[in-house]
């Protein structure tokens, strides 16, 4: 009887094991209004062939519009749920797309504050691109007397947010060759240059999850 029990033990933890291991990515997209629409629907692209569940949070429960520039070659996006609902323990990574409204929706967002912070403690994956990278200043630091979250760590982002991300960041900043795609890997932190490494961004993410 006790070698029966065994081998059922057995025999369900292979399976609970080889479950776990088809269970699909989940990842969180956090997306400004006003945002960079290669730096959302290129990783999208990606993540959807890949079969991940993606999900889409906003600062509000609106549809977002791509950068005026592009507001007429691209959809909106609707979001699931708005960025105070976040719980980032439901998600494997968490996203951040650039775009100029990552100032308005983002920098001074306390919400979007609390999500960065609560990634960074349990060392889940937290990758920003291009702008949004601007992130990792400002999370309580605005005034740059805080405490900065990724001080120290190697980190590539927009040209425009460099400075912040030097001077209030306190982060090892680099921009990479500019003719090529660019994406920085510090551990848990992933960040992306510009629109231009959108590609590489989501198949850093990828890879660098199937390494854990």
């Amino acid at each position: 009887m006790r070698t029966i029990f065994i081998i059922l033990f057995i025999i369900t933890s292979c399976y609970a094991k080889d479950t776990k291991t088809t269970l699909p990515v989940k990842i969180l997209m956090c997306v400004p209004n006003g945002f960079y629409p290669t730096e959302y629907f290129k990783p999208r692209e990606y993540f959807d062939k890949q079969k991940c569940e993606v999900q889409v949070a906003s600062k509000f429960d609106a549809p977002l519009t791509p950068d005026y520039r592009f507001i007429d070659k691209y959809p909106m996006v609707i979001p699931q749920l708005t960025m105070d609902q976040v719980d980032v323990q439901n998600y494997d990574v968490i996203v951040f797309v650039g775009g100029n409204g990552a100032w308005e929706d983002f920098f001074p967002n306390k919400d979007a504050h609390k999500i960065v912070l609560d990634t960074i403690k349990s060392k889940k994956k937290l990758a920003l691109i291009c702008s949004a990278a601007g992130l990792l200043a400002f999370v309580e630091n605005l005034d740059g007397k805080g405490q900065p979250v990724a001080e120290g760590r190697q980190v590539t982002g927009y040209k425009k947010v460099a400075g912040i991300l030097k001077i209030f960041g306190k982060v090892k900043y680099s921009s990479g060759d500019a003719n090529k795609p660019y994406v920085v890997v510090d551990g848990n932190l992933i960040t992306a240059r510009d629109q231009y490494s959108a590609g590489l961004f989501a198949k850093t993410i990828m890879s660098n999850l199937k390494k854990n």
